[in-house]
């Protein structure tokens, strides 16, 4: 195993000769967000449609526009009055588009038909479509399934532009939790197996998993080399029927107070990645094309000979060097201090202390604009999503009954029942943990549903029954 820096290209990627322009585009990115943040992103209805196009492998060939619509609707019926087709027109309307005129989501295939306008959105969808669906086969919605005894609905199908194959699923993103990859996959196809429920709630799915990623990539960044005991970190939330919430809370500590931290170091993370990933790595197989987390690239470090250690130190504190010395205009680097070595080799040691010396300078520049707006495009999302305000508390993560009772469902599948304790389980699984309180407060609405059997009041014999 050997694990070499490729520092003329990191300077020629990085623009070493003129200032240093970070982020650089490589051919496999790691999130899919610029140093722009744009008020108005992401809509996740034009995701959700991207990302069924690219999980099919399907394109529209035009964006679906509802005069058209109604148009080919209407004429592919006989009216025996001129009045009948305004009045049939309006019908449809009614039945088929909303107040915006998108079609309503009423079946599966309609999610295909959802205009994705914005570049944002198509951006997401691709980076979602990387790193959840992982190069599965594709799969699309068996239109066989459409209900032909439903004249209007058929009428609507038929006058809709017909979907043509597409390979534009390209590997743009790194996957780097597989981990994350293979439960989504398992989630969503049982959920294809639920037509009314996958047309409802493909937007949960989709917007959960995006959270989990994110975040498990931010927690799993912000590890840097430490040893890693499970690869799955959840994070704390609480629950909307909750009346006191309180600083004193786990929940608050280790919610999204701890996150955003995280999720604010996220830039420097994403520098240093990319400085790292310009790199000649070789194995006995031959050598490494996918971009390599921290953990791999410790990992390849640990396996080198003291030589090759002692070369690749060098190559680091050159790297370190011209570094600030391009950066040295408005760093004030004295300012740093010192900080003690974490690492037990001296390459994983100076790894670390070119971090720091990234995050530093964006945190003491002008050049903290782009740091901040780049995590915005997340943070952003999380306050339309799970993020709630609670007074003096400040922002907590807070899941909605909709959100527990759809996360629930999918957790029990086709059982009957699940032993509660197994439950909570399946959410850690999922990135997703409660605090003692929490857990009283989502079994106390599980009752009030009547969704609760108990057998003693044992954790273990407590179990949630499966609910349409």
């Amino acid at each position: 195993m050997s694990y070499h820096l490729n520092l003329e290209e990191i300077r020629k990627e990085f623009k070493f000769e003129t200032s240093i322009k970070h982020n650089p585009r490589t051919q496999q990115e790691f999130l899919p967000y610029t140093t722009k943040f744009k008020e108005t992103q992401y809509n996740f209805r034009e995701v959700v449609g991207e990302f069924m196009r690219l999980v099919g492998q399907k394109k529209l060939p035009e964006a679906v526009d509802a005069e058209r619509l109604l148009s080919n609707v209407l004429d592919s019926i006989s009216f025996g009055q001129p009045n009948q087709r305004a009045e049939f027109k309006q019908m449809i309307k009614t039945l088929f588009l909303d107040n915006n005129e998108q079609l309503y989501l009423f079946h599966p295939q309609t999610l295909y038909y959802i205009n994705t306008i914005d570049n944002e959105n198509k951006k997401l969808a691709l980076f979602l479509y990387n790193v959840l669906w992982n190069q599965q086969r594709a799969w699309s919605v068996d239109s066989t399934g459409q209900d032909e005894s439903d004249l209007m609905s058929t009428l609507l199908f038929k006058s809709l532009p017909e979907l043509i194959g597409s390979s534009e699923g390209r590997k743009s993103y790194a996957v780097m939790i597989p981990e994350i990859s293979n439960l989504f996959f398992l989630d969503f196809k049982w959920l294809t197996t639920k037509s009314e429920l996958f047309t409802q709630q493909i937007e949960k799915i989709i917007s959960y998993y995006y959270f989990f990623y994110v975040t498990q990539f931010a927690i799993l960044s912000e590890n840097l080399f430490n040893s890693i005991e499970q690869k799955i970190r959840p994070i704390y939330f609480t629950f909307e029927e909750e009346e006191r919430l309180s600083k004193t809370r786990v929940s608050y500590e280790y919610g999204w107070k701890n996150i955003e931290k995280t999720i604010g170091r996220i830039f420097s993370h994403i520098n240093l990645l990319k400085m790292l990933n310009f790199a000649t790595v070789r194995q006995e197989e031959g050598s490494l094309n996918a971009p390599l987390s921290y953990q791999e690239i410790a990992s390849c470090i640990r396996e080198m000979p003291a030589e090759e250690q002692s070369t690749l130190e060098q190559q680091i504190d050159q790297l370190i060097e011209e570094y600030k010395q391009k950066l040295s205009g408005d760093s004030k680097w004295m300012l740093m201090g010192t900080f003690p070595e974490r690492y037990d080799l001296p390459a994983l040691n100076k790894i670390d202390q070119l971090f720091r010396l990234i995050d530093y300078q964006f945190n003491q520049t002008s050049r903290s604009k782009p740091y901040n707006e780049y995590r915005l495009w997340f943070v952003h999302f999380c306050q339309k999503t799970f993020l709630k305000s609670r007074g003096r508390s400040g922002k907590m993560l807070i899941l909605d009954t909709d959100y527990l009772l759809f996360l629930t469902k999918m957790v029990i599948k086709d059982e009957n029942k699940i032993r509660l304790r197994t439950l909570f389980e399946e959410f850690e699984a999922r990135g997703m943990i409660f605090d003692r309180d929490t857990q009283t407060a989502i079994v106390d609405y599980f009752e009030k549903l009547n969704l609760l059997e108990k057998k003693s009041d044992s954790g273990d014999a407590i179990y949630v029954k499966a609910f349409l």
